[in-house]
């Protein structure tokens, strides 16, 4: 049997997974400065008299950028401001070092590198900042190598200079911006439902996490609510699919149009989670003032009814126990993250749905207060009062 060394691709893969993207393209264009001094060895008239030992110490510098961002893998945004600002001084001391104007001008143009590195990655003050240096060093370089030359030709080299430097910065931010409008449109469409506009399962994590976790610190407990379609399928029978889904639209606009008027956009989450069925999660209403406007709505501006069942979601940090006695024990204790919380929630709630498609339809029943632990614990306690509203 052969036997394949994955050695290499196993130090690949470790290197892939240490570095990000901005740490290896600051590592590679330091690396690019070393190919100077092998020039400079084999073509003594390449550099100005007595250049050789500065530019031993600019590689000595470029060696310690590169030793360091391996070291760390992941450059902060004040670590590569300071090896970016210390990569392009390094660049623009080679290139001046250069005894032909010609020779200067191109390692000239690598100031561009730092600056469209931060681009693609960097907030905009970084990159800012770091085009302005190198919009200056450029500058100057154009002025030493061809000043002699008269005004027009070092006001074309100062404007190649720049136009190098700040090119590469437009065309990669505008990328960047690009892409980021690209990725908030899918990760809307992977969050939402296409047929209802209401939030999927995916986008309700999101959205229920913050719920969750702004109920955990403030101490409010939350509202949780399984809505159901009534008689769905008959509807699907007798005025076909298109209907139906004609229905499950307006009955997702009525659900939003009603929680937003008691609660508020920002304090709640409408979401379909699949067939007939959505899910509501919103800042909590002793007087049932939401489930009664829900039913009323419905009933009101659509062809069907629905049937919701509802439980009081008291969310707790982790190591809260006030050792309160529930009068029914729902489940036992299970430990996991909002997945779990919210499916504890969601059998806590289709129990209560159960019982109000059981008397009858077009109405809500209560299941009682769910206390979860937020970091990570759930506590299925479960006060039963069956009652319809």
């Amino acid at each position: 049997m052969n036997v394949i060394d994955q050695s290499p691709r196993r130090r690949t893969n470790f290197w892939r997974s240490r570095l990000d993207t901005r740490t290896a393209a600051v590592i590679a264009s330091a690396t690019g400065a070393v190919p100077l001094l092998a020039i400079a060895l084999l073509s003594p008239t390449f550099l100005r008299p007595n250049a050789l030992p500065v530019l031993i110490a600019v590689l000595t510098f470029t060696a310690v950028t590169v030793l360091f961002a391996a070291k760390v893998g992941r450059l902060s945004e004040r670590q590569f401001a300071v090896l970016g600002f210390g990569g392009m001084t390094g660049v623009a001391i080679s290139a001046y070092l250069i005894a032909d104007p010609a020779g200067t001008r191109a390692v000239t143009s690598m100031l561009a590198i730092v600056p469209a590195i931060a681009a693609s990655s960097s907030p905009p003050r970084v990159t800012a900042g770091l085009s302005a240096v190198a919009v200056v060093m450029a500058t100057a370089l154009s002025v030493i190598s061809v000043g002699s030359s008269g005004w027009a030709v070092t006001a074309v080299a100062i404007g190649a200079a720049v136009t190098t430097v700040l090119v590469p910065v437009a065309l990669i931010g505008g990328l960047r911006r690009t892409l980021s409008v690209v990725n908030r449109k899918l990760q809307q469409l992977a969050d939402t439902d296409p047929l209802t506009g209401l939030v999927n399962r995916r986008g309700l994590l999101s959205n229920a996490g913050i719920l969750v976790h702004e109920a955990c610190e403030r101490g409010k407990p939350l509202s949780a609510l399984v809505v159901d379609v009534d008689y769905f399928k008959a509807v699907n029978d007798t005025a076909g699919h298109t209907a139906g889904d004609r229905t499950l639209a307006a009955v997702a606009a009525t659900l939003a149009n009603a929680v937003h008027a008691v609660v508020g956009a920002s304090d709640a989450v409408v979401a379909r989670t699949g067939g007939e069925e959505f899910l509501i999660l919103a800042t909590h209403r002793e007087d049932h003032e939401l489930t009664r406007r829900i039913l009323d709505r419905v009933r009101s501006d659509c062809t069907v009814t629905v049937s919701i069942g509802t439980v009081t979601v008291d969310v707790r940090p982790a190591a809260s126990d006030d050792g309160a006695s529930p009068a029914t024990s729902f489940a036992s204790t299970e430990s996991g993250g909002l997945d779990q919380v919210l499916d504890a929630v969601v059998r806590a709630a289709d129990a209560a749905l159960y019982r109000a498609k059981t008397d009858g339809r077009d109405r809500a029943c209560h299941a009682g207060t769910l206390t979860i632990s937020w970091q990570g614990t759930v506590q299925g306690r479960q006060h039963e009062n069956g009652r319809g509203q």
